[in-house]
């Protein structure tokens, strides 16, 4: 069975976005590709649980040297390990620094799940103002007690974030030519 890693990143014009830690979980896990189970990471602060999906878009990677962090909102919590085709509304800059080391970007990608049963159904194409100061709150809030220090640098459109997305990608398979 190949990773969830490697899946194309895109299907169409749709973004794929592997759920690693759903809705209301008060935990973070992390999918470990050597065994390819979503391995339990660390509690989130007292109180706080993920407001809405979590997981990453594969076939990416980051500055960190992991995927391209994901967010989907919407009112429906999945598991970890489902695969949902996304819109992208757009993207919080931030920069992280882990203890001892450089500063680095870490930005977070914000989805809306294609609904493929209603496509007439109209998209939201960018995430509202009072859902953005919520998520930032959240993103700040859910590293209190670890050795990340994060900065929000503000929101990229979806445009935007997408060039960003597709670095990514290039950079996925720059890593892969060299294994």
């Amino acid at each position: 069975m190949p990773s969830l890693l490697t899946l194309p990143a895109t299907s169409k014009d749709l973004f794929r976005v592997v759920v690693e830690t759903p809705r209301g979980a008060a935990v973070k896990l992390a999918y470990e590709p050597k065994t390819q189970v979503f391995e339990y990471s660390r509690p989130l602060p007292i109180g706080n649980t993920y407001p809405y999906d979590w997981g990453f878009i594969p076939s990416t990677l980051g500055d960190d040297g992991d995927p391209l962090d994901g967010m989907i909102i919407h009112q429906a919590a999945t598991a970890p390990g489902v695969v949902v085709k996304c819109h992208l509304l757009g993207a919080v800059r931030i920069v992280q620094k882990d203890k001892g080391g450089p500063e680095f970007r870490n930005d977070r990608y914000i989805f809306s799940p294609h609904k493929e049963d209603s496509p007439d159904e109209p998209v939201a194409r960018s995430v509202p103002k009072e859902l953005r100061a919520e998520l930032e709150q959240f993103f700040l809030s859910s590293v209190l007690g670890t050795e990340k220090k994060v900065k929000l640098k503000g929101w990229k459109t979806a445009q935007a974030a997408a060039a960003r997305l597709k670095k990514g990608v290039k950079a996925f398979r720059k890593r892969a030519r060299a294994s």
